[in-house]
Formats: C-alpha cells, structure tokens, sequence
C-alpha cells in the first residue's frame, strides 16, 4: 500500500498546503461570508492557488482523501500516529508540545506522509463532537519515505514532544523502533541542546527544514530559532493575545533580521472572486514568509510566537517555493482596513531580532457535510491501541498483544 499526500481528485501528490477561511459574517467592503470550513488549495503540481469547490467538513477534498486513504482499510504493514496538544473529546496539555499533526506510514512499501496542522481536537476519533469552524487554520502535507519518517519521530521524541493520543504500529515493528517509541511515549526528555533543524526531501526531492525547539530552548520560536536557521527576516502569522508581557519584543537592537506579526489576512488579492478577510484575533494559523529577495521562504509549523509558548514543544516546515510564497505574499497586511476591529496603532509590530551569538550557535545541531473518524481496533494494530476507520466502521476485532 503506498501512502502519499492526495490531492483534491484523490490523485497522488508530492505535497500540499491548505488555508481555511474562519467564519465570518459578510461586511460591507471588507469581506466574503464564510461557514469555517471553505479554504484555498495549493499543492505540488498547481500552478496557482485555487479555491476549493469543497469544504472541510465533507467527504470530498485533499485533507478527507489523504487521511481516509490511510484511515479507510488499513493493510498489516499500514501504521499512524496521532498528535495533538488538545486532544478531541478530552484533556489540553500545557506542558508537552504545542503540536498539532499526523504521521501515516506503510512498511511493506516504504513510503508515509506528514501533516502538520493548526487545528485543535482534529483528527477527531469518534462523532461526539467537531473542530471548532471559528478561527482561519493551516495544514501541511508532504510524502515521506519510512527511513525519514523514523527521523522524524526522533526528532520528536526530544524536540517537538507531542501529545499522541491515538496509533496503529504494525506488529512487524521492533520495540526500539522510534514510530514504536513515539506512540509509546517511551522517550520523553528534553535534549539539553533545546532545538534541532533535521534536513529533509520529500519524495517528490524537495528540500525541506524541520525546525523544532523544545522546553529546555526557552527562547522565541520564530525570532531566535527560524530566523537563524533559513537567515532570512520573516512575517509571521499565529495565535497572539496581550500585549509586551505576552509577546516577544526587541531582544538586540542592532540584529541582522527582523520578525513582523501579520495582524490582517485577506484572500481578495489571489483572484478567486472571493473577498474572504479577517483580523489576526480571528486567525489560529501557524505560518510565515521571507522578506522580499531573501529565497522565497515558507514556514508552516503548530507553534505559536508567544512568551508563554518558550516553555512548549513545537516545529515549523521551512521550504523554498517561489508560487506558494507570492499567494502568502498578497495575503498578510500590517495596516489594518478601517472599520476593522484593530487600531492603526495594533497593526504593525515591527520587532528586531537577535543574532545568534557564537557561543550560542556551538549549542545548536547543525543539521540537525462533516467529517469524522471513529475508532475500531484492527489486527495489525499493537498492543490492543485502537485504530480509526472511515465512515461506518467495521465491527471491532482483537488486535495484537
């Protein structure tokens, strides 16, 4: 069974990147209604970003297709692993990591995919409730061959530290094999260095920078980690309340690169006929773009840029990609549209960032309708851990011990 990324069609894909639209109400020169389940879809075959004839609470589209292709008959050697710091129809951690996000893999043809989203309670194991439609979200997915997916999960293990709540490891798999470690939260510590950038490729053969922190990093993020890793300033876009004692300031004056916070998002400039706009109060995205001639750089990650979120796990996808930079680009404002619920004053925060210093750096690794999934248990599942299955499930059969 070959796993990858689907695209809208349910056809194989390199990767893809979805923006969901939160829900709004029409206002008059200023936007579009929308449900909170419209997005707008790009992935690695498209020319120009699209909006989708389909919504996120259907049986149609990239995410249901992908998900379900793993989720909906399940081979012996078909795994997955399920993250999220709050998890669908139960607790919130605040102290693993801010993580969102999916592994899905198949041993037998060494191929799996990675999705990492913004989306609370998502994927959901059962039909008790829904992800909230409120806020705008982000997903990533890109195709991975087993061996970088067991990288991954290393790296997650000391680094993102997610909060798994539902897995299917194939039985074949060794008890040292990191998926296996992962879903049994074997190895949960804080590597001393407090961050790793693992380099890799896609299937496809893009290049991709996984940039991961954890709680020992206790710097920001975005200003003191991805700047430095793909140097380049950037504007960021996540979940950010309060004020200076909330979100990181100035830390060095006299630094290289600067951190923007995006604080009003409008799609109207992309040309799909759709006038979809909101302030940031309404966004709970994880993204960010490089400045202008500085190599067209996208992040797409789960954590946001917040002094509390020092304390947290998390990662962001850091990729080159001159199309999907430019829709990004036309996207994000920092003077907010009069009538807005944000002052002029709110509208642009224009930070310096620090360099990393020298010594600093000798700390750093260098290379380092809706939808639902209920839960069956399957039997090439381990150690009795449920797995989920589309649409109505099958009857539940005794998985392995």
């Amino acid at each position: 069974m070959i796993l990858s990324p689907l695209d809208e069609s349910g056809k194989p894909t390199d990767w893809w990147f979805m923006y969901k639209a939160p829900k709004l109400n029409a206002a008059a020169g200023l936007t579009d209604a929308s449900t909170g389940f419209e997005y707008v879809y790009f992935d690695s075959k498209a020319t120009a970003v699209t909006r989708s004839p389909y919504t996120l609470d259907s049986d149609n589209g990239a995410l249901f297709h992908t998900l379900d292709s793993v989720f909906g008959n399940p081979q012996a050697n078909t795994g997955w692993i399920l993250y999220n710091d709050e998890i669908p129809n139960g607790a919130t951690s605040l102290t693993l990591g801010h993580s969102k996000g999916v592994i899905g893999f198949d041993a037998a043809s060494n191929t799996a995919f990675w999705l990492v989203h913004s989306w609370p309670k998502f994927p959901l194991p059962d039909d008790s409730a829904q992800p909230s439609p409120m806020y705008g979200q982000t997903y990533l997915c890109v195709a991975l061959d087993l061996d970088q997916a067991r990288q991954l999960a290393t790296q997650m293990h000391h680094y993102q530290q997610p909060q798994v709540y539902q897995s299917r490891i194939p039985t074949s798999f060794a008890t040292d094999d990191p998926l296996f470690l992962l879903k049994h939260d074997v190895i949960r510590d804080n590597d001393p260095a407090g961050s790793n950038v693992l380099e890799l490729k896609s299937i496809g053969g893009m290049p991709l920078k996984v940039i991961a922190k954890n709680a020992a990093w206790n710097d920001d993020f975005w200003n003191d980690l991805v700047v430095d890793a793909i140097k380049a300033s950037i504007d960021v876009d996540t979940w950010i309340r309060g004020g200076p004692k909330v979100i990181p300031g100035t830390t060095d004056p006299s630094g290289q690169f600067t951190v923007a916070d995006i604080k009003y998002i409008t799609l109207e400039n992309l040309g799909l006929g759709t006038r979809w706009a909101w302030p940031e109060a309404k966004d709970h995205a994880k993204w960010a773009i490089s400045d202008a001639n500085q190599g067209n750089w996208v992040c797409v990650g789960d954590i946001n840029r917040m002094i509390s979120q020092r304390k947290r796990g998390g990662c962001t996808i850091a990729f080159q990609h001159d199309v999907l930079w430019s829709m990004l680009s036309k996207t994000d404002k920092f003077v907010v549209p009069a009538g807005s619920n944000l002052t002029p004053a709110e509208a642009k925060t224009k930070v310096r960032v620090s360099r990393i210093k020298a010594e600093k750096d000798a700390d750093l690794p260098k290379n380092p309708r809706r939808r639902k999934w209920d839960l069956a248990e399957t039997p090439a599942a381990d150690h009795a851990a449920p797995a989920p299955t589309h649409r109505a499930p099958a009857k539940p059969k005794t998985s392995h011990s």
